[in-house]
């Protein structure tokens, strides 16, 4: 009876003192990065859109650089066409939600922020160069304009994105384009600092 009750206070013991460690653990636990869910679930968005176009391109057939740059072309084509049939009911903020595109604008507004006023003089003359167009979604990027550059130091901010697809700016859009269909597959307004955002 004796050894029964020192094993029952040892269980006890035990069982109270793993209890303390967990209660420790939980208040010495790192802070959960308020980022991580918006983008995890951007990331994901993002993928689902690869597979699709993806799964489209294959019904095409592999791209053949050995073809002529008409051809090409027409391939690109075929495969924005196919696209926009299967996102027929694609909206804007499908990609870019509301909670993704705070981080984005706050990570964009901070990188600006730590400019030094050269730099940010020289990147207002570089923005009289954006494209000065109201992008939609499923709508092909305008050959018309160039794709400008992407702000080196504001790239490694974003999230990185598969080869499909990358970031462009239009004024102060921050688009989502896939880079063989030429196709703008979202957009976030405002997004970028500029005077001639309304």
């Amino acid at each position: 009876m004796l050894v029964s009750e020192r094993g029952s206070r040892r269980g006890r013991l035990l069982g109270w003192t793993l209890l303390a460690g967990l209660a420790l653990g939980c208040g010495t636990r790192e802070r959960v990065d308020p980022t991580a869910a918006p983008i995890a679930d951007f990331l994901k968005r993002v993928d689902e859109y690869v597979a699709l176009r993806n799964r489209l391109a294959a019904t095409i057939g592999p791209v053949d650089e050995t073809k002529s740059q008409a051809e090409i072309t027409l391939r690109a084509a075929t495969l924005a066409s196919n696209i926009k049939l299967e996102r027929a009911q694609a909206k804007p903020g499908d990609l870019f939600t509301t909670e993704v595109a705070t981080v984005f604008a706050t990570l964009i507004h901070q990188e600006e922020q730590r400019r030094p006023d050269s730099v940010r003089e020289t990147r207002e003359d570089q923005q009289e160069e954006l494209p000065d167009f109201v992008p939609q979604v499923n709508e092909i990027y305008p050959t018309t304009y160039p794709l400008a550059t992407f702000p080196a130091k504001l790239l490694p901010l974003l999230p990185k994105l598969p080869e499909q697809v990358e970031y462009r700016i239009v004024q102060h859009y921050l688009i989502l384009r896939d880079v063989e269909a030429n196709l703008i597959v979202d957009f976030m307004p405002h997004a970028v600092p500029t005077e001639k955002a309304p």
